[in-house]
């Protein structure tokens, strides 16, 4: 009975992996005559879309504001006590649902880099551990498998508020935003009166898309929720990269593009573009299609400072109704001091007290780190506020109330001495707040040789951070290409609908 539902589960959601275009293989491959292509930002969306549209003979032209490649996947150096050290923005998870952006990982050979992670663990404040290795990772059974680990109990299936949970299993790609994009998580978690610990789960993933409960999207989150964990069978454990993002990532995509003839221009940034004659003008040079791929906090201004866009009045509406999330803040510190507990894997999440929403000890992780961390015998640690409290604005109490929840939840680590530090306090995430998907910019705008790329922008999937990103970048590739009467580059996702719900 069980290996047939199963069987029927994974019917139902399409064998788990779908195609998102319809590619037609009697199109070329190659431009035939000269477009040249801007892409103005250079993170995973905008380095998506320069691969993919330099490997088909496009002239395209990456604008970089940082002297580094990889947005929020970038790494740089910095000096520190006369040695020289590098950083990256944060820790990422390459969950293996992330169809697009692995299969890309494997055409340029980086897929060779990532490592499992041992579990995804979460700390309560009471000292005790929540892991989630060895769950059903069939969709449903999962779900029916929490009970194991403490998450859900037998009450949770038969409270009859529980009926609500099923929204879960419901997700729409269009419904759930008109019913649910203006509830947040945490009025769905007091109507339906959720188990503390299943809501912390719950507080855990909202605050991993950095947004406190009470603004995030209850739309937004089953979305996250099918996507990551209802509409797939690759579980919770993820993967991750085992050296820094340089070496591993975004030097291989840097050297396809160049191969292929494409222009990086680092320390480039773009302020304003003018648009006429179907065409863009950017730093007094004239491209025929231009692709947006900033983060969301430089976009609304650049577009804002352009001339040419004024008239597209829905694309003014909905690049004005863009918004940051929460701030947020991390700090890394080289220590001489390792935790105790050598089991712990990669990365933990907290049940935080008031900042601290994981620690990453990249020790463990990555190479070039553990080296540091063998010549030096000391650790180095990632702490990680995805949304920092509205009291706490300083820079040194920001990162002294890191450093005293660490110590709560690793008491081991009390006294250690930091040999060096690198600290960032930011606001540039999209917010994936309340009521804020309507308006929300798709990868197509009105104007037809513009286009959008980037975590923030609407897919017609229900990806979300790393691959939403690519995907959106991808897209835009597609885009051109197909205007330009060539083949598009295949597209996949997870099913678009949940396993309670009707096309």
């Amino acid at each position: 009975m069980r290996s047939w539902l199963k069987k029927k589960i994974k019917q139902k959601l399409r064998g788990y992996k779908v195609d998102i275009n319809k590619v037609d293989t009697s199109l070329p491959l190659v431009i035939s005559s000269a477009k040249k292509v801007a892409v103005i930002g250079g993170g995973i969306a905008g380095l998506s879309t320069a691969a993919n549209l330099s490997e088909r003979g496009f002239e395209v032209t990456i604008f970089e504001k940082n002297e580094y490649l990889g947005g929020k996947l970038g790494s740089w150096k910095f000096q520190s006590n006369g040695e020289t050290l590098q950083v990256e923005h944060g820790f990422h998870a390459f969950f293996r649902q992330y169809y697009n952006l692995r299969n890309f990982m494997k055409k340029l050979d980086i897929f060779k880099h990532l490592i499992p992670i041992d579990d995804y663990v979460i700390f309560y404040q009471d000292g005790k551990q929540q892991g989630f290795l060895g769950i059903d990772n069939t969709p449903g059974f999962n779900i029916f498998d929490l009970r194991k680990k403490g998450v859900v109990n037998l009450w949770t299936f038969i409270n009859p508020l529980s009926i609500a949970y099923l929204k879960l299993l419901r997700y729409h790609p269009e419904k759930t935003f008109k019913k649910y994009d203006g509830v947040s998580f945490e009025s769905f978690a007091k109507q339906t009166r959720m188990p503390k610990n299943m809501r912390l789960v719950f507080n855990s993933f909202a605050r991993a898309f950095f947004a406190e409960p009470h603004k995030m999207s209850l739309a937004e989150l089953i979305k996250g929720f099918h996507f990551y964990f209802l509409s797939n069978d690759d579980g919770l454990i993820y993967d991750v990269l085992d050296d820094d993002f340089e070496h591993t990532f975004l030097r291989p995509i840097e050297e396809f593009i160049i191969k292929n003839k494409g222009i990086i221009k680092r320390n480039s940034s773009v302020d304003a573009l003018e648009y006429s004659n179907n065409k863009f003008l950017i730093q007094g040079e004239q491209f025929d299609y231009c692709v947006l791929s900033l983060d969301v906090k430089h976009a609304k201004p650049l577009i804002q400072n352009s001339k040419g866009l004024e008239g597209f009045t829905q694309f003014q509406q909905e690049t004005d109704a863009l918004r940051c999330t929460d701030r947020y803040a991390v700090l890394r510190i080289w220590t001489d001091r390792f935790e105790k507990d050598k089991t712990l894997p990669f990365f933990i999440f907290t049940d935080r007290l008031k900042s601290l929403d994981s620690v990453t000890f990249y020790h463990k992780m990555e190479k070039e780190s553990e080296a540091w961390s063998v010549k030096n015998n000391g650790g180095i640690f990632e702490l990680h506020s995805y949304s920092l409290p509205d009291d706490l604005f300083d820079d040194a109490l920001i990162k002294q109330q890191l450093l005293d929840e660490m110590y709560y939840f690793l008491p081991e680590l009390r006294g250690l001495k930091i040999v060096h530090e690198y600290f960032q306090h930011r606001s540039d995430f999209p917010a994936f707040h309340l009521n804020q998907y309507e308006q929300r910019p798709t990868v197509h705008t009105e104007i037809p040789a513009l286009f959008l790329a980037g975590d923030w922008v609407k897919l017609p999937v229900p990806a979300m951070l790393m691959e939403a990103a690519y995907t959106s970048g991808a897209m835009a590739a597609n885009a051109i290409l197909t205007k330009e009467g060539l083949q598009e580059n295949q597209l996949e996702s997870v099913y678009s609908y949940g396993l309670l719900t009707k096309e």
